[in-house]
């Protein structure tokens, strides 16, 4: 019996590492494609959509009997009885597949050619898709622990079946709290993936010429430059890559805009929903 948990244990030792170094990998790759804008390779685009395509295949068939994929669509796995290792198996199994689909999503997107997306409107893309992925792995994992908690004390007294039921009435509660509470950031994310508002406005040929035609970001000829409110003037592409991570202009640091820009740059949060 021992020796069968010790293996239990390292397999799942060894399966969590394995997802965390997929993902730091494909992350890591993810960031620096869309950071390349136009320069970006497609054969590693691709290579990353197969790669984690084949990695979320393989983990589902090696442990295929016990139905791992069933709670992608609020379902249970085949897990009889349902213990609290099992249940945090199910849920961080999970949480690393959806990561994996939407880091797939974003693959694609960096695909469309910039003539038919900018990377401006490829950043609100990259953005809103990360808020659905966290939005969806906070409510995925909920009917597995519900489950979990309804059969807590099942097999032993009736009281501790009680206390099952009032642990996950419990848990239900507060997980709406939680859901709801993170709606007024989503509803913002969601705001400006329809807005897309703009930074500045276009510049006239004088402005650019005054500024000796030079973007201060690229160093190049300015293309379709747009002059912030500070009169600063940089291409438009250049500025909206800038302000993936930043809210002041590059030059005089003066405060532009408090948008929400996280995930812009194409990066997805490591943070676990294992709740």
């Amino acid at each position: 019996m021992f020796k069968l948990l010790l293996f239990c244990f390292l397999i799942g030792i060894t399966v969590g590492i394995g997802l965390l170094t997929t993902f730091l990998y494909a992350n890591t790759s993810i960031v620096n494609q869309v950071f390349l804008r136009d320069k970006y390779s497609k054969l590693q685009c691709i290579w990353l959509l197969v790669f984690l395509t084949g990695c979320s295949l393989l983990l589902y068939y090696t442990f295929s009997s016990q139905a791992l994929y069933y709670s992608l669509i609020f379902m249970n796995p085949s897990l009889e009885p349902l213990q609290f290792w099992d249940a945090l198996w199910v849920v961080g199994i999970t949480d690393f597949v959806v990561k994996f689909y939407f880091m797939g999503l974003k693959c694609l997107i960096l695909l469309v050619p910039s003539v038919m997306m900018s990377h401006k409107c490829k950043g609100f893309w990259y953005m809103c898709l990360e808020e659905i992925s966290q939005y969806y792995c906070t409510l995925v994992s909920t009917p597995v622990w519900f489950r979990y908690l309804i059969d807590y004390g099942a097999q032993t007294s009736r009281a501790e079946w009680h206390f099952g039921i009032l642990l996950a009435l419990l848990y239900l509660i507060i997980k709406l709290f939680f859901v709801f509470g993170q709606w007024k950031t989503s509803a913002d994310v969601l705001r400006l993936f329809f807005t897309q508002p703009s930074y500045g406005m276009a510049a006239t040929k004088r402005q650019c010429s005054e500024a000796e035609d030079i973007c201060a970001i690229c160093q190049a000829e300015f293309t379709k430059p747009i002059v912030l409110v500070c009169q600063h003037i940089f291409c438009e592409e250049c500025i909206c890559l800038w302000f993936n991570r930043e809210k002041t202009c590059p030059l005089c640091r003066t405060v532009i805009s408090s948008h929400n820009h996280k995930y812009k740059d194409g990066a997805t949060s490591l943070q676990l929903r294992l709740f």
